[in-house]
């Protein structure tokens, strides 16, 4: 077998290799990854601020209206308990009573709504609640899987290693010192098939030398795309 063949089978290798370490990096970056587990924590976090606030809220309205209901006994006790003759203070106080019912109804009418807002908001907990913990359980689903990927394809790795550094012991250091120069440049495609007089690189008709050349034991360089010519 001729160092072409023995290259060719290098880069096949080579190759597989390369999409196994880019599939075995794309699991890594996904490793550990709990984006949205964090994201469903906001919001959860959020629902419960949200509520912390509405029963903050309730608490000084119901405070308040405490504080009106006990200022308009106060006045009605001036008004009703008969030690106030004076026209004008009893048509202040009444003025005043009426005054302090109506912020009474406001502050009655805004409890009420409260109570709404935080009952809407105890749902919206629960609902979040229940997203964030079927969240992690996908997570922790998730993570076991990627992790026995990473494993897998680890080891997979590790095989190909061994066989590729089989391969290249069998091949001429001037011929490998040839291949991995053109690896990059050619982006892991450095051996090319001739069918029909052709390179399959770059698809364009060698030259009956090129063609003479491939069928010898020397390595053959297409001189259009510089790949090494390999005849199956």
């Amino acid at each position: 077998m001729n160092d072409a063949k023995k290259l060719y089978q290098l880069q096949e290798i080579d190759l597989d290799l390369g999409a196994k370490q880019e599939s075995l990096n794309k699991v890594v970056v996904q490793l550990g990854d709990s984006s949205a587990a964090k994201e469903a924590e906001t919001a959860v976090e959020q629902a419960r601020q949200w509520l912390r606030e509405m029963e903050k809220a309730l608490r000084s309205t119901e405070a308040d209206v405490e504080d009106i209901r006990a200022k308009l006994k106060e006045v009605d006790g001036k008004l009703y308990g008969g030690k106030v003759t004076n026209l004008k203070e009893l048509a202040g106080l009444q003025e005043e009573a009426e005054q302090l019912k109506g912020k009474l109804k406001e502050k009655e009418d805004r409890v009420l709504e409260v109570m709404g807002e935080i009952d809407t908001a105890q749902r919206g907990l629960s609902v979040q609640e229940q997203g964030l913990k079927g969240t992690r359980a996908q997570w922790r689903e998730a993570q076991e899987r990627l992790a026995g990927e990473r494993d897998s394809l680890q080891g997979a790795i590790a095989r190909l290693a061994e066989k590729r550094r089989k391969q290249a012991q069998d091949i001429a250091q001037a011929s490998l010192t040839l291949y991995e120069g053109l690896r990059g440049p050619l982006q892991g495609k450095v051996l090319a098939k001739v069918e029909q007089g052709r390179c399959q690189g770059c698809r364009l008709s060698l030259s009956i030398t090129e063609l003479k050349l491939t069928r010898g034991s020397r390595l053959v360089q297409c001189s259009s795309c510089r790949r090494i010519l390999f005849l199956d």
